[in-house]
């Protein structure tokens, strides 16, 4: 039986293990069942059970892992194939609050005076030109901060003064780094997600400090939104729980169409597990994100892309991430990751569409109509002068005002629908 020590900085939170037949099974540890402090891993691994599945223990530790590409290059190059193994080697600096160790015992890291190793950017910008994946950088570097859920070729680290660093000790990373993505027919990639949650920004939604750094080649800096600094300076995780993960499927069914939440789950999950205070912000927040989505093209916005935070015992709904105008690549998906009433096809949404829709989840007629209509007035708002803006600041972007554009034609398309916006 193999084991894997579960931690929330110095506490003992569990233990996963994998036995001869590569089933997965975690358990509590009692002393953090009893602690004051204590949360669960997930919805879907609630405190007062234990001794967890197969499939649901994987469906929080594997939406740990990267996806996709990115996932089947580390294999390749790593001989790594299975979550255990990946989690055992890079198991240090996960998304969220917990690390993984074959050490039951553990020293509280927080990041603030630790060792700083400092990256070396140009290995880095020689990765993307030679098209290879910036994560060999970072293994090579130190290994251990590898472990960071999604598809995209991106490196989490300590980012201070235009420089890249990794902690010696296991503590937090601040900010996460994406490149460009290669993908073919996938141009700017990083201008294209500046100017999204630029525009998220602009529109009123609450979304994380970004820049790009314009070098060699331009890279996307986002800050950790689950990390907060102290009264000292020192940085501490926050634990996070993705959509999927709260209700206990892995990466592979994060798509409705493939079997994951639809809006309606996705709707009562926030009604149940949102404190009463803050619910009705969290619903509006929630309403926003899916037609700040539809509106920019944004067709890759799965249940992944949807987080809680536990923040002093309550959950609340993250700062919205990973927003990007895919519509504008012909060779993407065209169709939107969840249903609006009976169609996903946006070029084919209308009122019908959203009356049943509302009907489906029990909302009063005309709620979603009227915050699709309050995002894209602010949306029209502010698309051209920040495309213009991104343009000064960054003379190399030329996909700003080619997603402007987009925006616009995607607003004229729901009104031809009969969407009055």
């Amino acid at each position: 039986m193999d084991k894997l020590y579960v931690h929330f900085e110095d506490q003992l939170v569990g233990e996963l293990s994998r036995d001869e037949n590569l089933v997965h099974n975690f358990s509590y540890d009692n002393s953090w069942v009893e602690s004051p402090n204590s949360f669960p891993l997930s919805l879907a691994m609630p405190l007062n059970e234990n001794n967890f599945s197969n499939a649901i223990t994987l469906s929080f530790f594997e939406n740990l892992m990267p996806e996709g590409e990115v996932r089947h290059h580390l294999e390749q190059v790593t001989d790594i194939k299975q979550p255990f193994e990946f989690l055992k080697e890079f198991g240090k600096d996960c998304a969220g609050a917990i690390t993984l160790s074959e050490n039951a015992e553990v020293t509280k890291n927080v990041q603030g005076s630790s060792e700083l190793i400092k990256l070396d950017k140009a290995k880095i910008y020689k990765a993307i030109e030679t098209k290879q994946s910036v994560i060999d950088v970072i293994a090579e570097e130190e290994p251990g901060y590898l472990s960071l859920a999604g598809a995209q070729d991106k490196f989490a680290a300590v980012y201070k003064d235009g420089e890249f660093y990794l902690p010696s000790d296991g503590s937090p990373t601040t900010h996460i780094v994406k490149v460009p993505i290669h993908r073919q027919g996938v141009k700017e990639s990083v201008y294209n997600e500046y100017y999204c949650m630029n525009l998220a920004k602009r529109v009123g939604f609450e979304i994380p400090q970004v820049e790009v750094l314009d070098e060699d080649f331009p890279l996307f800096i986002i800050d950790r939104y689950d990390r907060y600094k102290d009264s000292s300076g020192n940085i501490h995780r926050i634990h996070q729980q993705d959509f999927c993960q709260a209700f206990g499927i892995v990466s592979d069914f994060k798509y409705e169409k493939k079997g994951g939440p639809n809006l309606k789950k996705n709707y009562q999950l926030i009604l149940d597990h949102i404190p009463a205070k803050s619910r009705l912000n969290s619903i509006h927040s929630f309403f926003d994100w899916v037609c700040f989505n539809l509106i920019i093209g944004n067709n890759d916005s799965h249940s992944k892309n949807i987080s809680f935070l536990m923040k002093e015992g309550k959950n609340e709904l993250a700062p919205i991430y990973d927003l990007l105008c895919t519509s504008i690549y012909p060779k993407l998906k065209k169709n939107f990751s969840f249903m609006i009433g009976d169609r996903d096809d946006s070029s084919k949404i209308g009122p019908n569409q959203i009356e049943l829709l509302e009907e489906e989840l029990g909302l009063k007629s005309g709620f979603i109509v009227k915050r699709m209509k309050k995002i894209a007035s602010s949306i029209e708002k502010e698309r051209v002068p920040l495309a213009d803006q991104v343009k000064r600041d960054h003379p190399n972007c030329k996909i700003a005002h080619r997603i402007s554009d987009e925006i616009q034609n995607r607003l004229k398309g729901f009104k031809h629908q009969g969407l009055e916006l």
